[in-house]
């Protein structure tokens, strides 16, 4: 047999496992899609893709040691493979963290005299230039959008919110297909960032269902524009933010239900993460996105939750693993409307501190998302809780927040916490301080 001859006989038998293995993928039939892929690769060891997708179906499968090297691989034959650059550090991370300890530790229960002063709020996005075109961005780059609340983030030491979706300009998006009013992509000009910046942002969670929404490039951009304000940001695997105040290190880590990003279904890797920072900083943050959406599903199940088909995390068993791994204040986030609070081993939770800026895209009618609040908290640096406050914010009609008198939300956050948590709820009192 020819050479020629050899080689085509080895691509096409390659080739038909591989295209058998890319059909198992699509499938979600990881286990399949590996066999196939395995075989891919074994009658023809230079085909690119087949190792590419079959990084994928160990990637699903959980094995990302095994992803990380079939992506190794792919490295090695094509070096400007246009998104190993991007997947790969994750799957090596991701398998470095697999090989931690996940140990419950010692949680400092009595708080430490010197204290350092948080403030949060939930799901930001200033405005989109898709679906809506020039309609859907805020006015005067955003500039007006945080009149009102920006002097509750400008008042902490530290100040986050989740970035919900990519701050970029010009990327094309492939998510969502023409026409289609069940879909939603964000893309917000980078000249917005300026806006999170004079409302005295210094931490963003870039790990959530949009971040992604134009893809690897989206999220690269997201970051770099943060990186030129001097906005620290936690979002892909292996992402951490690391900041110092008043010579106290504190240390974001962000998860969601996506590929990209720390699992909410996996909180073992969460856990592994959190002691992992624990060791490098006094403070850890846990920021997450996770829990089915919308008015009726305020209420904190206790067991996995589904959004739309998608596994959503159990995010309390999140939660208190994260805390038993050393988190001493976790910041939920995703399901757009308000959830309850607790205070679990000296450390406060909230499970969804809904949605605080969504411009012309958010909803905030019929109990939806309007009522939300900033979250005030003073912690002791070995992490203890010390004192926390509730900010009530009412959403407009365009989903800008503004100071809310009425107090829906100190309402909410009570019965919420209340219901869900007896025993460790916070109670909220008659102007907004919190206690447990």
């Amino acid at each position: 047999m020819s050479v020629l001859a050899l080689l085509t006989w080895f691509f096409a038998a390659g080739s038909s496992d591989y295209q058998r293995g890319v059909d198992a993928l699509k499938a979600g039939e990881a286990t399949t899609a590996q066999q196939h892929l395995e075989a891919a690769t074994a009658a023809e060891p230079l085909l690119v893709e087949a190792h590419w997708e079959l990084g994928w179906a160990y990637w699903l499968q959980g094995d990302f040691a095994a992803a990380a090297a079939s992506w190794s691989t792919v490295q090695s034959l094509e070096p400007t493979h246009p998104e190993v650059g991007t997947w790969l550090p994750q799957a090596q991370e991701r398998a470095r963290l697999a090989g931690l300890s996940t140990a419950p530790g010692e949680v400092p229960l009595q708080a430490s005299a010197k204290t350092l002063s948080f403030a949060a709020a939930g799901d930001t996005m200033m405005g989109t230039a898709l679906r809506r075109g020039a309609s859907g961005l805020a006015p005067n780059d955003g500039a007006l959008i945080f009149d009102g609340v920006a002097p509750w983030l400008q008042a902490a030491d530290v100040a986050f919110v989740n970035l919900e979706g990519p701050l970029a300009d010009g990327l094309p998006q492939t998510k969502c297909s023409p026409g289609s009013k069940s879909c939603y992509a964000f893309s917000t000009p980078t000249r917005y960032a300026q806006a999170l910046v004079d409302a005295g942002v210094d931490w963003a969670s870039l790990a959530n269902n949009h971040s992604m929404d134009l893809g690897p490039a989206g999220m690269t951009s997201s970051m770099a524009t943060l990186d030129a304000l001097g906005i620290a940001h936690a979002g892909q695997t292996g992402d951490v933010a690391i900041i110092e105040r008043d010579g106290i290190r504190i240390g974001l880590i962000a998860a969601h239900s996506g590929s990209c990003c720390l699992n909410v279904n996996r909180p073992e890797e969460i856990a592994a993460a959190v002691a992992d920072l624990d060791t490098r900083v006094d403070i850890v943050v846990l920021s997450f996105h996770g829990g089915a959406e919308g008015a009726a599903h305020r209420h904190v199940p206790g067991k996995l939750e589904i959004g739309y088909g998608e596994r959503r995390g159990d995010v309390k068993a999140v939660a208190r693993a994260a805390v038993d791994a050393g988190a001493d204040l976790v910041l939920g986030h995703g399901p757009h409307v308000l959830r309850g609070m607790e205070v679990y081993k000296g450390r406060l939770v909230a499970y969804s501190l809904g949605n605080f800026v969504g411009y012309k895209q958010f909803g905030t009618q019929g109990g939806y998302g309007g009522t939300s609040v900033v979250l005030s908290a003073v912690l002791a640096d070995n992490g203890v809780l010390v004192s926390a406050q509730l900010h009530p914010v009412a959403l407009d009609s365009d989903g800008q927040p503004r100071p809310d008198p009425s107090g829906a939300a100190w309402t909410q956050v009570a019965e919420l916490s209340a219901a869900d948590f007896p025993q460790t709820g916070v109670k909220v009192g008659s102007e907004g301080q919190l206690s447990w």
